[in-house]
């Protein structure tokens, strides 16, 4: 999440999504934080970092997999700080018809964020008789909600780029390859971004009062958390009695 320096809008992330499933309350923090009113914690935990490491193995050990298959021409789009060079290399990537595309940039002026693959298919698109699909590598063995809707965001992002909707969208674990037919998910999809929007345009003091940071699953990874665990020791928070269910 960030602020448009020329529109002043938030602009949105696939991340923004998933975690706003998992906690509304993290949000209001994240736009107080591109509002600039508050900073950010500083989050280093060595086992998340071992385990990104491992997932950056797991891309690329699936990418070759695609050489290995017969993908000849692989593009790997580099992160810049300027979003639009990294959307006008997808682009590019697109037209000129390469098999796979790795970390390309999907956006437009809401939404942002880039797929671990992005494979091409048979299916006519604007840039010819071929478009692409979006694949996400991930260690864990079941398919999160989470996952779910940023994969069903980013392949909304790519039939806007490409003219086409794509059919799946595919999770790679270390054990299978899994299709999901986009259009089952789609309304699902629809109803969580409209409520993440609704709820980026509110102030964020407002909705954080609204939604009481309680100790959830997504707390393991939120850089938010040390926050959160002092408001509920101020608060003497019901979650803080030891044995309580």
């Amino acid at each position: 999440m960030r602020l448009d320096s020329i529109t002043g809008r938030l602009q949105l992330s696939a991340t923004d999504l998933a975690s706003f499933l998992g906690c509304a309350h993290r949000t209001a923090l994240e736009m107080a934080h591109a509002f600039g009113r508050r900073e950010k914690p500083r989050y280093d935990d060595p086992a998340l970092e071992a385990l990104f490491a491992r997932g950056l193995e797991h891309e690329a050990a699936y990418v070759e997999r695609l050489r290995a298959n017969g993908a000849t021409v692989v593009v790997e789009i580099a992160r810049v700080p300027e979003r639009e060079i990294a959307l006008t290399r997808t682009v590019d990537a697109m037209r000129a018809g390469a098999d796979v595309i790795v970390q390309g940039a999907l956006g437009n002026d809401r939404w942002f964020g880039y797929a671990d693959v992005l494979i091409k298919v048979g299916a006519p698109g604007a840039f010819g008789p071929w478009s692409y699909e979006v694949v996400d590598t991930k260690l864990s063995r079941e398919t999160k909600a989470g996952t779910v809707l940023q994969l069903a965001l980013y392949s909304v992002l790519l039939e806007l780029v490409q003219g086409a909707r794509p059919e799946h969208f595919h999770v790679v674990t270390p054990d299978t390859t899994e299709a999901y037919r986009l259009d089952d998910y789609a309304a699902y999809f629809r109803l969580i971004r409209a409520r993440l929007d609704s709820a980026a345009g509110e102030d964020d003091m407002a909705l954080a009062a609204a939604n009481y940071p309680e100790p959830v699953d997504h707390c393991d990874i939120c850089p938010w958390a040390g926050v959160c665990s002092v408001q509920r020791r101020r608060d003497d928070h019901l979650s803080l009695v030891a044995g309580i269910a």
